[in-house]
This record gives C-alpha cells, structure tokens and sequence, in this order.
C-alpha cells in the first residue's frame, strides 16, 4: 500500500475557483478510494489510514463553514 496523501491545498484551490460543490464533490470521490484502500486493500484494514481519514473528515466540515461564512 502507498503512503496515504492528503493535500489540503488541492481542494482550497478547487474551492476558490469552481464553488464549495465542485471541491465537496472532489473530496468524496477522494475519500471514497481513501475508505476503500483502509478497509479492503493488499494489507486488509489499515488503523492508522482510517484514523487519518478523520482529518478529512474535518476538513469536509472546514470547507463548508468557509463557503457558509464567505
């Protein structure tokens, strides 16, 4: 399994020039391969990828408070 790489700036940039939706949207599809290499890939569940999967999920939240409060 490769190194779990999430950049935050990839989705702030989507976010700044396409809309909340667009970056959302970017984010799960994202996550959803993210979920999957935890839960079912070579090396079956990954603990530690899907405790880093909790910074996504926060960051999910963060990118709706910013389009709520912009």
């Amino acid at each position: 399994m490769q190194k779990f790489k999430f950049d935050r700036e990839k989705y702030l940039n989507i976010f700044r020039t396409q809309g909340v939706g667009v970056a959302l949207t970017a984010l799960q599809k994202d996550t959803e391969r993210w979920e999957y290499e935890a839960f079912e890939g070579r090396a079956g569940y990954n603990p530690e990828m899907w405790e880093e999967l909790e910074k996504v999920r926060d960051f999910s939240r963060e990118l709706w408070d910013k389009h709520l409060h912009s």
